[in-house]
């Protein structure tokens, strides 16, 4: 499937951009090698520093298909409402600076959508890489509209966001990302999309996603990720309850829940958990270097058997605490009864 020269595009490929420059020549590479060809690309480089403008630029000069937008640094959230508005086409595709496509992402994804009107997101599998692009490991998702919503509302696996595929008319009526969850917008605005239309996904790697230190949800040691993404699934179970979203309320209503979350989080002993999954993390990999680090893996697993039941729950289960606190938050300053 090649089609070119379109009034208007079928799909407006989406890649935001700050400080890029190492890996930003391969992601654009990988747009502009697709199998299919009738998208525009939009590159917004949100004030980098660094070679990221001049690297666009080049590739702009070369296709004409990219549209180059420059701004001053306002972040992810930003950059993508402004890309998103600018967006011609039916369907948009993200990726990010440091990730890959494979060559039939969007024509698999295309295909898809045409073939089930009632779908307003698509994603697919991924195929991990490390800093200089080699294989590591392939995440596989559900690909049914109940189950992805299940794993969303539960904190369970979900497509990432370099393979998002999405209707562009549906996200601009529900109001794109959202700035007051910058660490987990994409989080939040699937779980709105879940509201208005199906979610499926493609069972196979359609984007290799890289794997690196410098990344945003690193920051702050993750703590603030957790946070947006438990505020998003609180408010999508309020929502579910026909109660006002708190991230929709003006700013103090909002900032009270905000820290009223964190401090439930805390009290949940959420943040020291996600230390005990990063430090079995770390051991597994010790494991794999020297089988020798399997005594100390295994002391530190079982040496928070309450963690470690916790572990073993949310892999079978999914996680119950965003829930719990939405039922907890309704008696608190609503009085709500839940039918």
């Amino acid at each position: 499937m090649n089609e070119t020269n379109s009034k208007v595009p079928a799909i407006s490929v989406l890649l935001s951009c700050y400080n890029g420059a190492r890996w930003l020549r391969e992601a654009i590479n990988s747009v502009l090698d697709q199998t299919f060809g009738d998208f525009e690309f939009i590159i917004v480089d949100d004030g980098s520093t660094d070679s990221s403008a001049e690297i666009i630029r080049h590739f702009a000069e070369q296709d004409t298909r990219i549209v180059v937008i420059t701004k001053c640094n306002t972040g992810l959230v930003d950059s993508l409402n402004v890309g998103i508005q600018r967006a011609s086409g039916e369907w948009i595709a993200r990726i990010d600076a440091d990730d890959i496509c494979e060559p039939d992402r969007l024509e698999s994804q295309l295909v898809m959508a045409r073939l089930n009107p009632d779908l307003v997101f698509i994603g697919s599998d991924l195929l991990e890489i490390d800093e200089n692009g080699n294989a590591i490991k392939i995440y596989r998702y559900p690909d049914k509209h109940s189950l992805l919503v299940r794993n969303l509302s539960s904190s369970r696996k979900f497509p990432p966001h370099s393979s998002a595929f999405y209707r562009a008319d549906v996200v601009r009526s529900i109001g794109c990302y959202r700035f007051r969850i910058r660490r987990a917008q994409d989080w939040d605005l699937w779980l709105r999309l879940s509201e208005v239309g199906q979610l499926g996904s493609i069972d196979r790697p359609l984007v290799r996603i890289r794997k690196h230190l410098g990344q945003i949800s690193h920051d702050e040691s993750g703590r603030r990720q957790l946070v947006d993404s438990r505020v998003a699934i609180i408010s999508y179970w309020l929502r579910h309850y026909g109660i006002p979203d708190p991230v929709a309320s003006g700013n103090e209503e909002f900032n009270i829940f905000r820290m009223w979350v964190e401090n439930r989080l805390e009290q949940e002993q959420l943040f020291e958990f996600f230390d005990y999954l990063a430090k079995i993390k770390k051991h597994t990999v010790e494991v794999y270097q020297s089988p020798s680090a399997l005594l100390t893996a295994t002391k530190h697993i079982v040496s928070e058997p309450g963690f470690l039941f916790v572990f073993l729950h949310t892999r079978l289960f999914g996680e119950n605490i965003p829930h719990q606190l939405a039922l907890e938050w309704m008696r608190k300053d609503n009085s709500c009864a839940v039918s």
